[in-house]
């Protein structure tokens, strides 16, 4: 016995020497060559070693008790310290101190076997455990049978992962039943880090220089520590093969991803049946991909060729080109949940797109794409473009020049001719018009005089360009009817040198006017903060001269008003569409002309202020005439936190009452307020009741 041991730890101690082995295997009419190839092979062999010394013996009826330490194993690939073994009767242990391979290491691992079988030929560890420090232990069967060697980690009755190795033909066999992964997570370290479920089926078979791998993951799931990554309710099947020529491998692979979901900061993507064929070659250095294809059921297919080193995505070259790629599912599939996850509007395509991209040393040298009747509409048909055919191409080495034929543009009900484009695209990721593009628009024209645009240098990633537009004369008639606004006389133009748009955020330089209601309405210094967002916000401040409130009157249903009136709006803040702030002043126009107002104008402007029951008995007493003249019309309101502060004529307050509109002439009327703080709501709601109705009701 003695003799035996001091052989088995000569064995372990010189695995670097496989002819070594050949003295314990003396009874195998072949001899092998044990040449070791890999890490996991070598370490296979020195931690069995030992039970492969002991399987020769026959056990007498006294029962075995021996131990044997071996200090340390080092190899270029792995290195082994603190080798045990204790055998005890029926029952063995086998201690590992350290293992260090691959760029992990293992410490403190034992193998306990409750029911320890050693005979000619065979060996058995029954009611086994396999401990790893600070881990859950997991249930282990070892079974040798001639050059057979099979490790069996049971997870439950029919749910289990075993390794056999056959030692005749140097073949290594991995089998999976039902693995939970959570389990192997608890064991190596690399998976615990990622902290994986589900469970796997099917099989890895390596030997003679030919591997092959048929496997199914059901039930997958893993999430990354800093949140970027993540999966859930994955069903996943992979085959991959290989074989190895000279040190070179040839691979063939298809995987096919049925169901669950993917997170992958910041694109969110659901399995429907996507695949992945492709034919490559692999060796120490790097890998060679002469044809991939991706199937993605509804979208199309991308094909993908190229090769490059491990060193690094650097070391990449790669050409990727797809056909009739359908725009609508690759949105509801890709580009939805990509803009969601970032919270900007949602966008719906259409229509077909021809792609083709070149990569070098892992940076895009070249796109180009082919757009086939496609278009694009904006959550909440803000925007659209709609009946896009032309090509958009960008060279890292030169500029493309590029054409677009667009059927139509929609800003909302407002829909827009036929236009084409013509723009310039520069290496640094920059375009421009290289001509004005006159977009038709009801009875006039939208001219882009000119449009620049590209990524900030600093890296962020953002975009900062500027558009100098004008506008032809519109009819207001025809543009407030398509925009579903009450019907308004006079006509719109502008002419907007310079918009710029930086950091989110886009200014006029100079001002919007709008010829209406005979004078003019005129924005200054106006501002769009994140227009594209999901809350854009609007600052301005905007002045109207000489409006005639006969036309404006006439136009809302308010009842009839004659003469002329200014406005100032300063300060304007609008977020999702709603006021935040601003402070508003009307006044009559200064000049001499007609000023008289109707009584059903009387009630609403009453109703506007608050009126109580001064404006009751007026309203009573005058009633038997139709209109009243008046001095001047004046109110203000500060709108701030909801509530608009207002006041009325300069210099009619009397404590907590304003004089809205002063009465001169004959007969003459005084329309009074009565508060001086208003819920802007409320204000709302009584001035759509003045302009949708015969007139609100004054109690």
């Amino acid at each position: 016995m003695t003799e035996l041991l001091v052989g088995a730890a000569d064995v372990v101690c010189q695995t670097s020497q496989p002819a070594r082995l050949r003295s314990l295997q003396d009874h195998r009419k072949k001899e092998r060559n044990m040449k070791k190839q890999n890490a996991v092979k070598w370490i296979f062999h020195a931690a069995f070693a030992l039970f492969l010394a002991l399987s020769g013996v026959r056990i007498s009826a006294a029962p075995l008790s021996f131990s044997l330490d071996i200090g340390q194993i080092q190899h270029p690939d792995f290195s082994l310290v603190g080798l045990k073994l204790n055998v005890r009767g029926e029952k063995g242990t086998l201690y590992l101190e350290k293992l260090d391979v691959a760029g992990q290491s293992w410490q403190q691992a034992r193998i306990e076997c409750g029911r320890l079988s050693l005979a000619s030929g065979a060996f058995l560890c029954g009611q086994g455990q396999l401990h790893v420090a600070n881990r859950p232990p997991l249930a282990l069967e070892i079974r040798q049978q001639k050059t057979q060697w099979l490790v069996r980690f049971n997870h439950t009755a029919h749910e289990f992962t075993q390794v056999v190795y056959e030692g005749e033909n140097q073949n290594l066999r991995l089998e999976f039943s039902g693995t939970h992964i959570k389990d192997w997570a608890s064991v190596l370290p690399q998976l615990a880090n990622w902290h994986p479920s589900g469970q796997l089926h099917g099989k890895v078979e390596y030997g003679s220089g030919r591997f092959s791998t048929a496997l199914n993951l059901q039930d997958g799931a893993y999430f990354s520590e800093d949140g970027t990554q993540a999966a859930e309710k994955m069903t996943v099947t992979l085959a991959l093969s290989g074989e190895e020529n000279r040190g070179k491998w040839k691979l063939k692979g298809h995987l096919n991803w049925s169901a669950g979901d993917l997170y992958y900061a910041p694109a969110l993507l659901s399995g429907s049946g996507q695949t992945l064929e492709f034919e490559g070659e692999a060796d120490a250095t790097g890998w060679a991909l002469p044809a991939a294809q991706f199937t993605f059921p509804k979208i199309g297919q991308i094909h993908a060729s190229g090769r490059g080193l491990w060193a690094g995505m650097d070391a990449m070259d790669l050409t990727v080109s797809a056909k009739a790629i359908a725009l609508q599912p690759l949105g509801e599939t890709l580009i939805a949940p990509l803009l969601a996850n970032q919270g900007a509007l949602g966008v719906n395509l259409t229509g077909m797109l021809d792609l083709n991209a070149e990569l070098k040393n892992g940076q895009v040298a070249a796109a180009s794409f082919a757009l086939e009747n496609a278009g694009f509409v904006m959550e909440g048909n803000r925007f659209a473009l709609e009946g896009m055919t032309g090509g958009l191409e960008w060279n890292q080495n030169r500029k493309t020049d590029n054409t677009l034929a667009v059927k139509k543009m929609a800003i909302g009900r407002l829909e827009s001719g036929a236009f084409n484009t013509s723009l310039a695209i520069w290496p640094e990721k920059s375009f421009a018009l290289t001509s004005p593009i006159t977009i038709p628009i009801l009875d006039g024209e939208l001219i882009l005089r000119h449009f620049a645009a590209g990524m900030t240098r600093d890296g962020s990633g953002e975009w900062e360009g500027a558009l100098g537009i004008s506008i032809t004369p519109m009819a207001l008639e025809k543009l407030t009817e398509r925009l579903d606004l009450p019907i308004m006389a006079g006509a719109i133009s502008a002419d907007l040198p310079v918009i710029r748009y930086v950091n989110r955020e886009a200014s006029l330089d100079g001002a919007l006017v709008i010829q209406v209601f005979e004078g003019y309405l005129r924005c200054n210094e106006l501002r769009l903060v994140d227009p594209l967002g999901v809350r854009p916000r609007i600052q301005a401040d905007v002045e109207a001269r000489h409006i005639n409130l006969e036309q404006l009157t006439n136009t809302f249903s308010f009842g009839r008003i004659t003469g002329f009136v200014d406005a100032d709006l300063k300060g304007l803040e609008i977020a999702g569409w709603r006021p935040l702030a601003f402070n508003a002043r009307i006044a009559s126009s200064p000049g001499s002309y007609p000023r008289r107002i109707s009584q059903r104008a009387v009630d609403n402007i009453t109703a506007l202020g608050g009126g109580g029951a001064m404006a009751a008995v007026q309203s009573s007493v005058l009633r038997m005439f139709s209109d009243f003249g008046y001095r001047q019309i004046g109110l203000s309101c500060r709108l701030a936190n909801g509530v608009c502060h207002m006041q009325g004529v300069p210099g009619t307050d009397r404590g907590t009452q304003y004089i809205i509109v002063q009465g001169g002439g004959i007969p003459a009327l005084n329309i009074m307020g009565y508060n001086r703080q208003i819920d802007w709501d409320e204000f709302i709601t009584r001035l759509k009741a003045a302009t949708q109705s015969s007139g609100p009701t004054v109690q």
